[in-house]
């Protein structure tokens, strides 16, 4: 391994420090009132490394939020293609973007959210990266559930009315705590689609829950 090579892995894995100390103290204290200094010593580096890497604060959270959204498309990439090959069930994969909805990648952008409603910067640096989001998990599901049943349009509808229930329902769980209520709901909307026709009858495990 080269000096160079050595150096590079050395940033990347500074960069990553940072990265998970800014969703960190974002979760902790909100955007607002999170410094360069308090993610700088979450991570464990000076803040001389920190703006080496990241020169704003507005940088840095732009940064943040694409690393957490092109991690979780991966993850539903990746559990897409195990319900494509027959190892996953197609409720499964509800259920573990429900898990994902009711973690991190929520509040994280509930927080980004929030500071985009009155902030135009915000705003600008939030949508592209939220379209561009939304666009990936279309196509990954219109590859999962394509079929001469359904329009493309069809699909797109049928998808971003789950990640908005879920949504929902994270947003609920903030105040309300009623974990019967959401696995019911949850239960509703997998017999839904089932009924809908963008999964099967025949594998699902869902009918004799409900």
């Amino acid at each position: 391994m080269t000096a160079r090579q050595t150096q590079e892995g050395r940033s990347e894995q500074t960069q990553a420090r940072i990265m998970q100390a800014t969703l960190e103290c974002i979760l902790q204290k909100g955007i607002r009132a999170t410094s360069t200094v308090d993610i700088a010593k979450q991570a464990g580096v000076s803040r001389g490394a920190l703006v080496h890497h990241y020169p704003t604060k507005a940088i840095l959270m732009e940064a943040a939020m694409e690393d957490l959204l092109d991690r979780e498309v991966e993850s539903f990439r990746e559990t897409a293609k195990r319900v494509e090959e027959g190892t996953l069930e197609f409720e499964t994969l509800l259920d573990i973007l429900h898990e994902h909805f009711k973690g991190d990648l929520f509040m994280v952008t509930l927080e980004f959210l929030t500071a985009a409603r009155t902030d135009k910067a915000a705003k600008e640096v939030l949508v592209p990266l939220a379209t561009h989001f939304n666009e990936s998990l279309e196509a990954i599901w219109e590859q999962l559930v394509s079929s001469e049943q359904h329009s493309a349009h069809e699909n797109r509808v049928a998808l971003n009315a789950t990640l908005c229930m879920m949504r929902g329902m994270a947003a609920q769980s903030i105040w309300r705590d009623d974990p019967e209520l959401y696995r019911e709901m949850m239960l509703f909307w997998k017999q839904t689609l089932i009924n809908s026709g963008f999964a099967s009858r025949t594998n699902s495990s869902v009918r004799g829950h409900i």
